[in-house]
C-alpha cells in the first residue's frame, strides 16, 4: 500500500463512535483494494434494523444477511471489524434510545432490559408502536452519522412540549439531547448526507462512486454494478411543435459529444412530454449498436420517470433529476408485483460530487435539445 500510494489524506474526529460509524460507511462505498477483509470477509458483523411492528436491532453475520428472515429490512450498518468495538458502541447508545430487542410479548413480560431502564418496554406494552417507532427513526439517524439533524428534531419536539405543558416527556428529550452532546463532540459537524473524502480519484470517479453507493442503498443495482455509460434525456417543443428528445451520453462520468443522438418526434404535435419521452426511448431500443446504457437520467420528476420505465424493455436503472431545488429521483420496482413502481426522492447537498455530475448531464441533455429544436423550427419557418 505504502508503494502504490501517491498521497495520504485523513480526517479528525472528536469521538471514537464517530470514526467507527464512518469508517464502516466509507468501506461499504468506496470498497477499497487494501480493506479485502472487510469487503469479502463473510464473518464480518453488520447491524440489522428490523422491518416489524416493533423493529429490533440485531447484531448479524455476513452469511446470515441472505436469509429469509433479515431480507425486509429499515436499515443496515456495517460491516464492523472489531466485535469489541460494535459492542461498546451498543453499550453506550443504548441508554439514549432504549430498543427492545425481545419484541411484542403476548405475556406482557418485561424483558431483562427494561428492568434496568435499557428498554423502553415494547415487550411488556409500556409504550405506543408510534412512541417505539419515533425513537428507532432517531437511532437510525445516529446511526447514519445525521447528528445535526437528530439534535434538531429532537429539540423542536422539546420545544412543542413545553408549550402543550408536557414537561415530563419534555424532560425526557433534554436528557437525550444532553447525552447524544456528551458521547460526541460539536467541534466537527457531520453534514447532512455523507460526503466521503476523495481518495486520491478525480472528481468524477468520486462522484460515480458515490451514486453507485447511493443506488445500492436503494436497492436499484449490485453493489458492483458498474456505471460505464450514463444517457441523459431531455424534451425541447414549441407547443408540442417541431418536438426534439436528446440523447447525451457521460462515459466513465465525462460527457461524449460523439454519442450524442437525437429523435425528431413523429407520433404527436400537441404538448405531452410523456408520451415523446416514450417514443424516444422505443426508438433508442432499436439500435443496440449504440451500446447499453448502464443508468438512464430523466430531465423531469416522478411522471416522467415512470412513463419511461413503462416502455424500457431492459432492466436498466431509471433515476430523474428534478428542479426548485434540484433532487434525484430514484425508481425501483414492488417487490410483489414488477409491473407497480415506487419512487424515492433524494436531496443531496448543492456540493455534493454525485448531484454536480448529474446537473451537468441534465443541462448537457437541456442544451442539445434546445439546439436541436431550434434548428427544426427555423427550418419550418423558411420552408413555410
Amino acid at each position: 500500500m505504502t508503494e502504490l500510494a501517491s498521497q495520504v489524506k485523513f480526517q479528525v474526529l472528536d469521538s471514537e463512535i464517530e470514526a467507527l460509524l464512518i469508517e464502516a460507511e466509507l468501506i461499504k462505498a468506496h470498497q477499497p483494494y487494501f480493506n479485502s477483509r472487510l469487503k469479502d470477509d463473510k464473518s464480518n458483523l453488520y447491524l440489522l434494523v428490523t422491518k416489524e411492528t416493533f423493529p429490533r436491532l440485531l447484531r448479524l453475520r455476513k452469511t446470515d444477511l441472505h436469509k429469509k428472515n433479515y431480507q425486509e429490512r429499515l436499515a443496515l450498518f456495517g460491516p464492523f471489524a472489531s466485535s469489541y468495538r460494535l459492542s461498546e458502541l451498543l453499550k453506550i447508545i443504548r441508554p439514549i434510545f432504549r430498543w427492545c430487542n425481545q419484541g411484542k410479548n403476548k405475556q406482557t413480560r418485561a424483558c431483562l432490559y427494561h428492568h434496568i431502564d435499557l428498554c423502553s418496554g415494547a415487550c411488556c406494552s409500556q409504550i405506543s408502536q408510534s412512541d417505539y417507532q419515533r425513537d428507532i427513526e432517531q437511532l437510525i439517524l445516529f446511526l447514519k452519522g445525521k447528528k445535526r439533524t437528530l439534535l434538531k428534531n429532537l429539540e423542536s419536539e422539546m420545544l412543542t412540549l413545553a408549550k402543550q405543558e408536557a414537561f415530563e416527556q419534555a424532560l425526557l428529550n433534554k436528557n437525550k439531547i444532553d447525552l447524544i452532546k456528551e458521547i460526541t463532540s460539536q467541534k466537527y459537524k457531520l453534514k447532512e448526507d455523507l460526503i466521503l473524502p476523495n481518495f486520491s480519484q478525480a472528481e468524477t470517479a468520486e462522484a460515480l462512486i458515490h451514486l453507485r453507493h447511493l443506488l445500492h442503498q436503494n436497492g436499484v443495482i449490485a453493489s458492483q454494478q458498474e456505471l460505464k455509460r450514463i444517457e441523459g434525456y431531455d424534451v425541447s417543443n414549441t407547443m408540442g411543435q417541431n418536438a426534439t428528445v436528446s440523447m447525451v451520453v457521460l462515459t466513465d462520468g465525462q460527457t461524449d459529444q460523439s454519442q450524442y443522438k437525437f429523435f425528431k418526434i413523429k407520433s404527436l404535435d400537441t404538448p405531452n412530454d410523456y408520451q415523446m419521452l416514450q417514443e424516444a426511448i422505443v426508438r433508442r431500443q432499436k439500435h443496440p449498436e449504440w451500446g447499453k446504457a448502464d443508468l438512464i437520467m430523466i430531465d423531469g420528476g416522478k411522471g416522467q420517470v415512470r412513463a419511461v420505465a413503462k416502455v424500457c424493455e431492459s432492466n436498466t436503472p431509471i433515476i430523474g433529476l428534478v428542479k426548485n431545488p434540484d433532487r434525484l429521483v430514484v425508481l425501483g420496482r414492488n417487490l410483489n408485483d414488477s409491473t407497480r413502481f415506487i419512487t424515492k426522492i433524494i436531496t443531496l447537498p448543492a456540493d455534493h460530487p454525485t448531484l454536480k455530475m448529474l446537473q451537468r448531464l441534465r443541462d448537457e441533455a437541456h442544451r442539445f435539445a434546445k439546439k436541436q429544436h431550434s434548428r427544426l423550427r427555423t427550418k419550418s419557418l423558411l420552408e413555410s
